[in-house]
């Protein structure tokens, strides 16, 4: 007598089962793809200075700073 005293609402909420299983896999699915879809080459996450690596191999000449603290700074370039 129970299972037959609502029954328009049981029959209202077939519907919404589904509706919420195809969100919640919807969600899942995207949040697994975007865990394990394959990265492009980002230079800032896999260069530890974050900058463009020069074409051709050849590196252009760097500068180094140093100093301590009430001396003047010491600006030297490498080559």
């Amino acid at each position: 007598m129970v299972a037959t005293a609502f029954p328009s609402k049981v029959h209202f909420m077939n519907w919404q089962t589904p509706i919420a299983l195809a969100v919640v896999a919807l969600t899942a699915s995207i949040f697994a793809w975007r865990r394990f879809r394959p990265r492009g080459f980002s230079f800032a996450k896999d260069t530890p200075c974050g900058c463009v690596s020069p074409k051709g191999g050849v590196r252009p000449p760097g500068y180094v700073i140093e100093g301590k603290k009430g001396e003047r700074p010491r600006i030297t370039l490498k080559s």
